[in-house]
């Protein structure tokens, strides 16, 4: 059983059918076409033939790493970035084409990889990838279950991971797949924030579930915001400037007409890590020099060729506008992105529960503190691949997984209607914004906790009210808020600032007391998770002797 149908869901989908086993994998939307895998600009990090000559997949490691701030679990990083390279060429094997200049693929800077490693499928978008590995899985055989949400993970008596209970989302009913393997892929928890590039449907369901049988989790604290989502002239639409503008010619001014990332990042000014650019305008916003919800942002050194390439979608726009983009004072802002936060998992996208595996966005430790451009899509493909594969093979060879019955959350005629589930979540965006935002402090983190508390705790003691919408949106509540506490208590305890973590009271980071992990885990269905800390050293004592 794999849950999420992204890239991660599917590859690890197709994975599993090619080791032999029967495959069903459940979506909450259209297989390939929903999540956030779908919606995405498809740039794919990898070191390939095509690329530079002097690229190779251990610098490719060592950037990653030092994006990360030194924290990403070594082992993960090396499968990543040796995995890349193979993942391009299997996606072209089923049908994925990618960008092309002079009948070699073409590879893009970017302000946080050291070569021109970047490429991007012909049409920049996501769907250039899910449908061809949707088709690709039809063709084996693969089970499509859509429009289903899994409300819990069920285990058998010995804690054993054995299936999965759904909510059939256009029915009502409920049903349960039993299976001897379970590969988690269902994305992030930006639905968290009221500003983020992720769809609706992507609300920390794969951390809830996890939370719900005490499978730990890591690194919850850093979230990565978007630092350039374009709000002036596309007020309504999710469209984003990519981060190879920023080293083509693209520049930032806030109200005053400073171009303050001079000041921000002297050695590489707008061409930085997105951390560092999110906080820099953040904080030109906090200050009071914010240009109408955001930082100005300038293209008018970049030639027509240039823009046009390296921000197709923004370029036709601009043309059926009629906006000179040379001129026109385009507005950015930063948004919700990404959690380099996950489960915890090994190589082969093992957690810590038996019979569950994790890959893609959901899975934890391979970026660290910070995710460098373009290397989600190669680790949905890796470690996709190697979750499907091992949960394949681990089912074949148990015997048929007898599951526990869980008893299920019913309507209630005086539960949380859609009105009143609007208004809590609403409340826990507008909480997780102030308070788990790009700058934190103790006290904020400390208010927060207690705030998101609150509301998971109302929402259990009220239910879903009769309606099924109102049953799906507090499922979802209940996934946030499970998101948030995690990372809520994963942040207050980490006294430093490392990569997208930045605490305005522990200003700079602190090797020497943080280099390493927070590992959280739920103690009490509604309540507070276990934390502890483990540094780097302590975790790659294992891995050398692998």
């Amino acid at each position: 059983l794999v849950i999420g149908a992204g890239l991660a869901g599917l590859r690890a989908a197709i994975a599993a059918r090619a080791a032999g086993a029967r495959v069903i994998l459940a979506s909450k939307g259209k297989v390939g076409r929903s999540g956030a895998s779908a919606m995405t600009t498809a740039g794919y990090a990898a070191v390939l033939d095509s690329g530079p000559a002097d690229d190779s997949p251990a610098l490719h490691a060592d950037d990653t790493a030092r994006g990360g701030m030194g924290i990403a679990d070594s082992a993960l990083l090396r499968a990543l970035c040796e995995g890349a390279g193979p993942g391009v060429e299997w996606l072209e094997s089923i049908g994925a084409v990618f960008e092309a200049e002079g009948g070699c693929r073409r590879h893009s800077i970017s302000g946080d990889h050291s070569r021109a490693r970047v490429i991007v499928t012909r049409n920049h978008i996501g769907t250039d990838l899910t449908h061809p590995m949707t088709a690709e899985a039809e063709r084996l055989g693969v089970e499509f279950a859509e429009f289903r949400l899994a409300t819990a993970l069920l285990q058998d008596q010995n804690g054993r991971v054995a299936g999965a209970r759904f909510l059939d989302l256009r029915g009502g009913g409920m049903l349960t797949v039993r299976a001897g393997g379970v590969v988690l892929a269902t994305g992030g928890a930006g639905r968290l924030y009221p500003l983020t590039s992720n769809p609706n449907d992507v609300t920390g369901d794969a951390f809830g579930l996890a939370d719900g049988i005490g499978a730990e989790l890591r690194d919850m604290e850093f979230i990565q915001f978007y630092p350039w989502r374009c709000i002036d002239p596309f007020d309504k639409a999710r469209v984003s400037v990519q981060p190879s503008t920023f080293s083509l010619g693209a520049r930032l001014y806030d109200a005053a007409g400073e171009r303050f990332m001079l000041r921000a990042n002297p050695e590489g000014a707008e061409a930085t890590t997105r951390d560092v650019a999110a906080r820099s305008i953040f904080r030109q916003m906090q200050a009071g020099l914010g240009v109408r919800g955001g930082v100005r942002l300038d293209l008018s050194a970049m030639e027509e060729e240039t823009f046009a390439i390296s921000n197709p979608k923004i370029a036709r726009a601009c043309r059926q506008k009629g906006i000179d983009y040379r001129t026109y004072p385009f507005v950015v802002t930063p948004e919700a992105h990404y959690w380099m936060g996950g489960l915890a998992v090994d190589i082969g996208g093992a957690t810590t529960v038996p019979g569950l595996w994790c890959a893609g966005e959901a899975a934890g430790g391979i970026h660290g503190a910070n995710r460098a451009n373009s290397n989600a899509l190669p680790e949905a493909m890796v470690f996709g691949e190697a979750a499907g594969r091992a949960a394949a093979v681990a089912a074949q060879m148990c015997a048929a997984p007898k599951p526990a019955a869980v008893k299920d959350v019913l309507p209630r005629d005086n539960g949380l209607s859609g009105a009143e589930l609007t208004a809590e979540l609403a409340l826990l965006r507008d909480t997780a914004w102030r308070d788990l935002g790009i700058v934190r402090d103790a006290d904020g983190l400390s208010r927060g906790l207690a705030g998101v508390l609150d509301i998971a705790s109302r929402a259990s003691e009220r239910g879903p009210g009769p309606e099924l919408r109102d049953l799906r949106g507090w499922h979802e509540l209940g996934f946030l808020c499970r998101t948030a506490i995690h990372s809520l208590t994963a942040a207050l305890m980490r006294r430093e600032s490392r990569g997208a973590h930045f605490r305005a009271d522990f200003p700079q980071p602190d090797d020497a007391a943080w280099r390493g992990s927070i590992f959280t885990r739920a103690a009490t269905p509604a309540g507070r998770p276990e934390a502890r800390y483990r540094p780097v050293r302590e975790m790659e004592a294992p891995h050398a002797a692998e």
